[in-house]
């Protein structure tokens, strides 16, 4: 089977010199991205690859990582040790230039579920505890299971994850968002990294999850973890299409939120970074899935169904092969996620003779190079071998050449008789 790319002005511009149109929309946050998590296709951005502070929104890593680790341990209790539970403040460690303490100690004030030392607890509490309450003490003793007892360990396996997805402008130094001035990331790459997170289920059923009991311990009783995301939340700022995902707060990231919705199987990740009003975040959220879920399709017929203007030349063929298609190529995209259109154009291997309406190949039509549909091709009439290729044919034969040779011996032989008489 052959291949061959067609350039798009052999038949016409595909999409001319039109671009997507970005969502008309203003936001508040300094750094904003809105993706369709199918695609990865940008809808909107805003200093999209701006180095930020995330604060808690680094726990979409922390959990996604341990479960693509772990889903199957999500029964096993995990203690919380003393090294996953130290505590600094945040002015002794500024003091120190973030040099004297590592970057995964917890900071006194930050938020936390309350884990005692020596405190046994389900994997699967733990997760709920860091994606709902936010705890950064339930990061820590994830992180430190996961990095087989070394939180930096467990970071860097973390870093290296997050650069084969294609973040490839983050670094982070702690599993919970705490301040430290190289831990950092874009929007962009928020957005990336919940793209991957939301095609676990598990990670779905977490960040939509209103509230969780967290089962009592050898250390506590049972305990209730509430929902931080104020869009899946009953109340004002409850966005009926939300389905998570994660908060986060720092004075020097200020607010941030990474946040998904899902309306007509079209499922779309919203990233806001260094907002500066806690409210504001969830607005410019409800914001930009208002805006693309406002949007209309668009319908394009590609390339109609019928006669096309092109053929291939076939070897040893009487004339060239030209072709019909009994199905139009047309794609439907919303204005903000227009694709880039090509037309592959696939032969079939085939032998002469070609018979009229046998297939022989196939044209498909690429969106943002994913082939989104395919139209068989049909040759328009029969096509032959040449007389000389034929001949040729003929002459290849092991039989048929002796045949002919016989033929001419006997035609030679006849002439010469004729001419002795």
């Amino acid at each position: 089977m052959r291949f061959l790319y067609l350039q798009l002005l052999l038949l016409f511009s595909l999409h001319s010199t039109a671009f997507a149109e970005p969502l008309n929309v203003s936001v508040k946050s300094e750094s904003a991205v809105l993706m369709n998590a199918a695609t990865g296709k940008i809808l909107f951005a805003k200093n999209a690859s701006k180095k930020q502070y995330p604060a808690s929104i680094t726990k979409v890593a922390t959990c996604i990582y341990a479960l693509n680790q772990g889903s199957h341990l999500l029964d096993k209790r995990i203690e919380a040790t003393i090294e996953a539970l130290r505590c600094v403040s945040s002015a002794e460690r500024a003091q120190h230039n973030y040099t004297k303490h590592p970057a995964h100690w917890l900071e006194t004030g930050a938020s936390h579920i309350g884990l005692k030392n020596g405190e046994i607890v389900p994997f699967r509490d733990l997760l709920y505890g860091m994606m709902l309450a936010s705890g950064g003490d339930a990061s820590n003793v994830i992180a430190e299971y996961f990095g087989n007892g070394s939180i930096p360990l467990f970071m860097q396996n973390v870093n290296r994850y997050l650069q084969s997805i294609g973040c490839s402008n983050t670094y982070f130094c702690n599993p919970s968002g705490l301040h430290h001035p190289e831990h950092m990331t874009t929007a962009l790459d928020v957005a990336k990294m919940c793209q991957e997170a939301l095609k676990n289920p598990l990670f779905c059923q977490i960040v939509k999850t209103s509230n969780y009991t967290k089962a009592a311990t050898n250390k506590q009783p049972q305990t209730t973890f509430v929902q931080s995301n104020r869009l899946v939340k009953k109340g004002l700022l409850h966005y009926p299409y939300a389905i998570g995902v994660k908060t986060g707060y720092t004075s020097k990231a200020q607010h941030t939120l990474v946040a998904a919705a899902e309306k007509d199987h079209r499922l779309l990740i919203a990233v806001l970074l260094n907002c500066p009003e806690r409210q504001e975040k969830f607005l410019d959220a409800k914001n930009l899935f208002e805006k693309a879920f406002s949007e209309t399709k668009v319908e394009k017929i590609v390339l109609p169904a019928g006669s096309h203007s092109f053929s291939k030349p076939i070897e040893d063929a009487a004339k060239p092969l030209t072709v019909y298609s009994k199905d139009a190529l047309n794609i439907a995209y919303y204005p903000s996620e227009e694709p880039s259109l090509r037309l592959q154009l696939v032969w079939d291997k085939a032998l002469l003779p070609i018979q009229a309406g046998q297939k022989v190949g196939a044209l498909q039509l690429l969106a943002d190079d994913r082939v989104v549909q395919t139209a068989p091709l049909y040759a328009k009439e029969m096509i032959e071998a040449s007389w000389w290729a034929s001949v040729k044919r003929v002459g290849s034969s092991p039989i048929s050449l002796i045949a002919l040779c016989a033929i001419v011996l006997l035609l030679s032989y006849e002439l010469t008789s004729r001419k002795r008489s």
